[in-house]
């Protein structure tokens, strides 16, 4: 779900995720989670076989990005090494 405007099912949701092992279940409880909290939206799905679709929106992106991209001293104390998901300016 890395793409605003993105529409995903469940399925689609577990599978697009390499070596994942998500319950679905869980995963549904999560995605409940972030559509309460804004950070995704939910419809309908066109799929007869699934019962929703969900897509990340504005304010669900820009928060997760706040969550990885630290500022340099904050993952020094951290003690969180530079990676591609935690990019600076160094």
């Amino acid at each position: 779900m890395t793409k605003v405007g993105t529409w995903l099912n469940l399925r689609q949701i577990t599978t697009g995720t390499p070596g994942s092992d998500l319950n679905r279940d869980r995963l549904k409880k999560i995605i409940d989670g972030f559509v309460e909290k804004r950070f995704l939206e939910s419809r309908e799905s066109e799929n007869p076989k699934a019962k929703f679709e969900y897509r990340i929106t504005e304010s669900g992106k820009a928060t997760f990005t706040k969550c990885i991209n630290f500022d340099p001293d904050i993952k020094f104390v951290l003690a969180m090494k530079n990676t591609e998901f935690f990019p600076t300016e160094d």
